[in-house]
């Protein structure tokens, strides 16, 4: 009988709605035109939420409300939400300058790059460009998708240049594949004046992936974070309870007499009265404070230890859990407070994050802004400035500057811009200069100095011999 189990048919979760691709939750609706008449058309739902194996409902309510996936959502969101955005172009020497000043650059492409610029500097009427931004970068986090609606004067020229652009809701619009090959998006509800019964143009939405698979969706992170926090949410709501009544004496009252239903009624209700009275801190009778209980009936009172933390080693779990939950992100978990790490390797550990995770982020974004906003025009391109990311400390930036201008790389108004600072109308300013050698850092900067690495003990040797 055993071989007939092949040919049975798999249960299906009743947790879960239809699948698509084989992504059954906390994903993104996608409509599909499975024929030629509208009466035909079907909308598939991926379900926005999961339930984990020990049976606790993990969605998007859920992920908003958890502390450590808010943390990685916001640290990513304020990274990307500081950086200037500048439209650039290649002038005659393949040099990438800003388009909207330098004078190299035509008057169709200068044209096109001030109205663009001025759409990224004022998204509309309600959000500044940084709120803008951070909440771009939390709803494609947080969904693996973002859809952004623009606003067009005139909104079936797709050429126009958009004059406002909005962030919608990602669990209230789906995806249409039409037999053109473009995509169509649809409303599950009025928003920004758009209506749910017309659907909008490929021109219209910018529908952004964090994680791209099939073409036409982005892979959630929720699915990869359901376990994770569930058992995170868990710990916390355990903990909160041993907090709270942990504090409080616990116990028993058992005897090995037999007791009527009657009597023991009356005797749990005097038990109550009496606890209340020896550990409440209101007792009904102010004249009774801290009274003994008088127990009878042969009975016995037998103390019940709460299980602690540290008992169910929650503490490591928590921890555990939070760095897998950070891992998922792509953030490091000292950047959350989780952990130890070094002052020292901070700028290391921001290092890695700009390049591993940002880069690839902001490449994305700034891809789907040209395709979006500057069709016809290929010698423009957006591009978000990260030049503040990776300059790191003070001394940092002053011992780069001065091997630069030493080594003939740079001239010594590029390194002033590069500062920060103004530059200055002289000759040798604006002239490359190689004064040769090796150019030795800034006392006090080199990793040893700081305790960022190497042989530390020599330093305390230099400064007890009084040597630089």
């Amino acid at each position: 009988m055993g071989m007939l189990d092949i040919f049975k048919r798999k249960s299906v979760a009743k947790s879960e709605s239809n699948t698509l691709f084989g992504q059954t939750t906390l994903g993104n609706n996608l409509l599909r035109n499975i024929g030629s008449q509208s009466a035909f058309q079907q909308m598939l739902y991926v379900t926005t939420s999961s339930a984990t194996q020990a049976g606790r409902t993990v969605d998007m309510s859920t992920l908003s409300r958890n502390s450590t996936v808010m943390s990685c959502l916001a640290v990513k969101a304020r990274a990307l939400s500081q950086l200037p955005v500048k439209v650039m172009a290649y002038n005659a020497n393949d040099q990438l300058v800003d388009a909207c000043h330098d004078p190299s650059i035509g008057a169709r492409d200068k044209i096109k790059a001030r109205q663009v610029y001025n759409l990224l500097a004022n998204p509309n009427n309600f959000q500044s460009q940084y709120e803008f931004w951070y909440q771009f970068s939390m709803w494609l986090d947080m969904a693996g998708e973002c859809y952004t609606v623009f606003w067009r004067k005139d909104q079936n020229k797709s050429d126009q240049t958009p004059l406002e652009m909005y962030i919608l809701d990602a669990t209230l619009i789906t995806t249409q594949l039409t037999e053109t090959r473009y995509p169509m998006y649809r409303l599950a509800t009025p928003s920004y004046g758009f209506s749910k019964d017309a659907p909008l143009d490929y021109w219209q939405v910018m529908h952004m992936m964090e994680m791209g698979w099939q073409g036409s969706g982005g892979w959630n992170k929720g699915i990869l974070l359901t376990e994770l926090v569930g058992l995170d949410q868990d710990i916390d709501l355990y903990a909160n309870y041993v907090m709270q009544n942990g504090a409080k004496p616990s116990g028993l009252f058992v005897t090995d007499q037999v007791i009527p239903d009657s009597k023991y009624k009356e005797i749990a209700a005097r038990l109550k009265e009496g606890w209340s009275q020896l550990t409440g801190s209101r007792p009904t009778d102010p004249s009774k404070p801290g009274q003994g209980m008088l127990l009878d009936n042969g009975m016995k009172y037998m103390p019940v230890d709460m299980l602690s933390i540290q008992d169910a080693d929650l503490a490591a779990l928590k921890e555990q859990t939070m760095k897998r939950i950070c891992g998922v992100f792509g953030v490091p978990p000292q950047m959350i407070s989780v952990g130890e790490s070094k002052f020292n390797n901070t700028q290391t550990m921001l290092d890695e994050f700009y390049k591993s995770t940002m880069a690839p982020l902001l490449t994305n974004v700034e891809q789907k802004l040209k395709v979006s906003l500057l069709q016809g025009y290929p010698n423009l391109y957006i591009q978000f400035q990260t030049d503040n990311f990776l300059k790191g400390a003070p001394l940092d930036q002053m011992n780069y500057s001065v091997a630069g201008v030493n080594a003939g790389i740079l001239t010594p108004n590029e390194a002033r811009k590069y500062l920060g600072l103004c530059e200055i109308d002289d000759t040798i300013a604006k002239t490359l200069v190689n004064k040769g050698g090796k150019q030795e850092p800034i006392a006090g900067s080199s990793p040893q100095d700081t305790g960022g690495g190497g042989n530390t003990s020599s330093v305390g040797k230099t400064g007890q011999n009084g040597k630089a």
